[in-house]
């Protein structure tokens, strides 16, 4: 099963949160980014999925709230 993740957009950063701004991501995640950013729990390779694992939030053109399930 892949696994599916979700990107959220969000006003505020919790100072406790792990952000990863987006020249930090796999090319696999940076490639596969502006689809997540308008697209709700869509399926993913697992290469993908890991280049997420380490964020709570990505800066991209927002901080959007990750979410792998």
């Amino acid at each position: 099963m892949s696994p599916r993740l979700t990107l959220e957009p969000v006003d505020n950063v919790p100072s406790d949160s792990q952000v990863c701004h987006y020249d930090e991501l796999s090319e696999d995640a940076k490639e596969e980014l502006p689809l997540l950013t308008v697209s709700d729990d869509v399926s993913v390779e697992g290469s993908i999925a890991d280049g997420f694992h380490n964020c709570d939030l990505v800066k991209y053109t927002d901080y959007y709230e990750v979410s792998i399930v």
